[in-house]
């Protein structure tokens, strides 16, 4: 049986793990216990890729896949390279021009890319000059953090920017926020060839009706219904292929995952936000099942450099995939145990976040944040969506909260 390291130990590295252990043997690093019915723990730092390095010779390890941002900010993918050692990851080079939100912006504005109005500061009498001047709402980003927030004047702005200011960020973005539907389109690329996995909804405001504030996700729909065949060749033709063909172009061909994070407006144009180095928490269960191609043949040939030759097209179930995101709002983490997990259909998906963990008890336990997310599948996004809530409900622990709304008819904005 083929091994396979995975490297993270949040959501989607757990439903990674979970799916690739049906046809592999699993190793996480360092993972989480909530992994140990599937997968081989490995107690090992995300950063300390000399030590993963050594681990992969020693237990013939024939692919490693890095998801953790930790792990991708250091040298792994080269000392891997260098090595003769298999990995599926964006090199620490190639990503330098996509994981920090100003580089990004820039990148965009260079390649033509449409993307929302932005200035980039370093000084906060800077940001106050530029925001005098918007007259809509808008998106102020730090350039590391998943986070944002949505204002809509000046005034409301400065208690956000002191707050920003005084844990002395090196970057602010300041972004027009514009009205439509999040979504995520993924594209898997041996950094000449990009071929299209999948795409989904966000549902990316903390609160119910899109309100409060962004997050990485709190739920999603996959693939995306409202992305047309048209729209998803825009997004391959005029804004994957320019991002790596510059890559390329600069000697630091980008292998892996590709995904952006955009908004589809009302009038059907696209505008690009960001950039991923993988799947996201909240849409990565669901696509990952939707995918029909066995997934290590997949990030081998990239890995290997056969890519271009030995994939054409990666074809999807006709199924929808809906994911829920379960929060715990119980500060103190006390009495916290997690029941209802045994009630849930073997048919439904739930991958632990890195905010759960295992007692002395062998019970689950939540933790303020992030703490799971549930995918349930259907013919139909409505009977997907119904039977994610169903599952939903039947797991419970103080402070559990989780938006209701998701995969009813929406207009956000980010």
């Amino acid at each position: 049986m083929k091994k396979v390291l995975i490297i993270g130990n949040s959501a989607k590295e757990y439903a990674l793990a979970k799916k690739m252990s049906e046809t592999c043997k699993v190793y996480v690093a360092p993972g989480s216990q909530t992994m140990k019915d599937f997968a081989e723990i490995v107690d090992i730092r995300p950063n300390s890729s000399k030590e993963i390095l050594e681990f992969v010779m020693e237990n013939d390890i024939s692919l490693t896949i890095p998801v953790d941002k930790t792990a991708l900010d250091t040298n792994i993918v080269e000392l891997f390279e260098k090595n003769n050692q298999q990995i599926f990851a964006p090199s620490r080079a190639s990503i330098s021009a996509l994981a920090e939100k100003s580089s990004a912006k820039k990148l965009m504005y260079k390649l033509k890319i449409p993307t929302p109005k932005f200035g980039i500061f370093e000084k906060q009498s800077m940001v106050n000059d530029y925001i005098k001047n918007i007259k809509g709402p808008f998106v102020i980003k730090t350039n590391r953090s998943n986070s944002a927030v949505v204002l809509t004047s000046p005034k409301s702005a400065k208690v956000i920017l002191d707050s920003l200011y005084a844990e002395s960020p090196n970057k602010i973005i300041i972004e027009d926020y514009i009205f439509g539907t999040p979504f995520a389109f993924y594209c898997i690329t041996d950094g000449y060839k990009a071929l299209p996995v999948c795409s989904s909804i966000l549902y990316k405001h903390s609160l119910e009706g899109e309100g409060g504030q962004l997050t990485e996700g709190m739920g999603a729909c996959s693939p995306n219904y409202k992305l047309s065949f048209e729209n998803e060749c825009f997004l391959t033709e005029r804004v994957i292929y320019p991002a790596i063909e510059y890559l390329e172009k600069q000697g630091t061909p980008y292998t892996g995952i590709l995904g952006v994070n955009g908004i589809l407006t009302e009038d059907n144009t696209i505008q690009i936000l960001g950039f991923q180095n993988f799947m996201q928490d909240a849409d990565c269960a669901g696509i990952i099942e939707l995918i029909e191609a066995e997934l290590y043949d997949l990030f081998e040939s990239c890995a290997m450099g056969t890519f271009s030759d030995e994939v054409s097209f990666i074809g999807q179930k006709d199924l929808s995939a809906v994911s829920i995101v379960l929060n715990c709002r119980n500060k103190d983490n006390e009495q916290n145990v997690i029941s209802g997990i045994e009630d849930t259909d073997e048919s439904c998906k739930i991958s632990f976040a890195r905010n759960t963990r295992i007692n002395k008890y062998l019970e689950y336990e939540a933790e303020y944040g992030s703490v799971a997310v549930v995918t349930a599948f259907g013919r139909t996004v409505a009977s997907a969506s119904e039977r994610a809530y169903e599952e939903a409900s039947n797991i419970k622990f103080r402070g559990v909260s989780y938006r209701k709304d998701i995969c009813k008819p929406i207009l956000s904005a980010i």
